[in-house]
C-alpha cells in the first residue's frame, strides 16, 4: 500500500528481485511478513510543473525521490523489468527533463529497496539520454537528485552524470549557465568528477602528440634508408 493506491503483488515475484522485501516478508521477524500487508509512506512529490529546478539546498527525498509515481514505477518493474515514464507531458524539453530526473530516482529507488536490476536499468536509461540533444537544467536536475540520494559507495550513476555534464559543458553556449555552475559548485563529487575528466582529456591530447611526433621519426629514417 502506498497512499491511497494498493498494489497486489507476488512474493515470489518480488523477493528475488529486492533484498528490503525479501526482509519485509519474513513473518518471524516483521509484522508485514504476517499480514501480508506493507505500507510504503510517499508523498505526491515536488510541483514540478511550478518550479522542477530544484538545487542540492531544496533536495528532499521524500518530495524529489519516493513519490507516488516512483513506487508505481518500481512496482511495475518487478513484473516487466522496465518502468514507465508516467510524467505530464505539457512540452518536449520538460518531458525530456523528466526522463532525466525520473532515472535518477530510480536508480536511489533500486538503491533503498535492494533492487539491483532496477539500478541496472535506470543507469543504462541515463546513458541512452546522453545521445538527445540536452540542455544544462535536464543534467542538473538529474545531477542534483542523484549525488543526493546514492551513498559515496555507488559510483555507477554518479559516473554516467559526471559524463554527462563534461560532454554538456564543452558547449559553448552552455558553459557558463549560471545554474549549472551553481550546482556544480554545490556539489563536490561532481566538480572533482569533471576535473578529473579535464586531466583526462590533457593526458589523451599529450599522447596524441607524442604519437604523431614518433610517426614522422619513423617517415624521416624511412627515407633516409631508401636508397640502400
Amino acid at each position: 500500500m502506498c497512499g491511497s493506491d494498493t498494489y497486489y503483488v507476488h512474493k515470489a515475484i518480488i523477493c528475488p528481485q529486492s533484498d528490503w522485501f525479501t526482509a519485509a516478508c519474513r513473518p518471524d521477524i516483521f509484522k508485514e511478513g504476517k499480514t501480508n500487508i506493507i505500507e510504503i509512506p510517499a508523498s505526491s512529490g515536488r510541483d514540478e510543473s511550478a518550479d522542477p529546478l530544484i538545487d542540492s539546498d531544496d533536495f528532499d527525498w521524500d518530495l524529489d525521490v519516493e513519490t507516488a509515481t516512483s513506487v508505481k514505477l518500481m512496482i511495475h518493474y518487478f513484473y516487466h523489468h522496465d518502468y514507465l515514464q508516467v510524467l505530464g507531458i505539457d512540452s518536449l524539453a520538460r518531458y525530456r527533463l523528466g526522463l532525466f530526473a525520473e532515472n535518477s530516482r530510480m536508480y536511489a529507488m533500486g538503491e533503498k529497496y535492494g533492487i539491483p536490476g532496477l539500478k541496472h536499468v535506470a543507469r543504462a536509461k541515463t546513458s541512452e539520454l546522453s545521445n538527445l540533444k540536452v540542455s544544462a537544467n535536464m543534467v542538473r536536475v538529474a545531477a542534483v537528485i542523484a549525488f543526493n540520494s546514492t551513498p559515496d559507495s555507488d559510483k555507477r550513476l554518479r559516473e554516467a552524470i559526471v559524463e554527462m555534464v563534461d560532454v554538456v559543458h564543452q558547449v559553448p553556449i552552455i558553459r557558463n549557465n549560471k545554474m549549472l555552475e551553481e550546482a556544480i559548485s554545490t556539489i563536490p563529487e561532481l566538480a572533482y568528477g569533471l576535473y578529473r575528466k579535464s586531466l583526462e582529456r590533457k593526458e589523451l591530447r599529450y599522447k596524441a602528440r607524442d604519437v604523431s611526433g614518433r610517426i614522422r621519426e619513423v617517415d624521416v629514417i624511412v627515407e633516409e634508408l631508401e636508397p640502400w
